[in-house]
């Protein structure tokens, strides 16, 4: 549901253009934002697919329960036998309204 509503353009792939206004209504701030997304984008190119994006939201979790995202928290949120288990992240979805 979330990758629909964030892949504005329907293209298959959420880029920077389409990620920022949509996880700025995570209420994390932007460099938090920034490192997540330099975990998930796993080849560097600029985009994110579903499975990445799946990750970002794993990772938007972990930052809003404050933990502090060290390469080992990292490790064990994304494939740690945990990680299915947890749930999807606190999204302002009426801040992406337009108005």
């Amino acid at each position: 549901m979330y990758f629909k509503i964030a892949d504005s353009n329907k293209d298959g792939r959420i880029n920077g253009v389409e990620a920022v206004p949509f996880f700025q209504t995570t209420g994390l701030p932007k460099a938090i934002l920034a490192k997540i997304w330099s975990y998930v984008d796993v080849n560097g190119n600029g985009y994110l697919n579903r499975s990445e994006f799946n990750n970002y939201l794993k990772l938007v979790t972990v930052a809003q329960s404050k933990r502090e995202l060290t390469p080992d928290i990292v490790k064990a949120a994304l494939y740690g036998p945990a990680s299915p288990k947890i749930p999807v992240p606190q999204i302002d979805l009426e801040a992406l309204a337009v108005p």
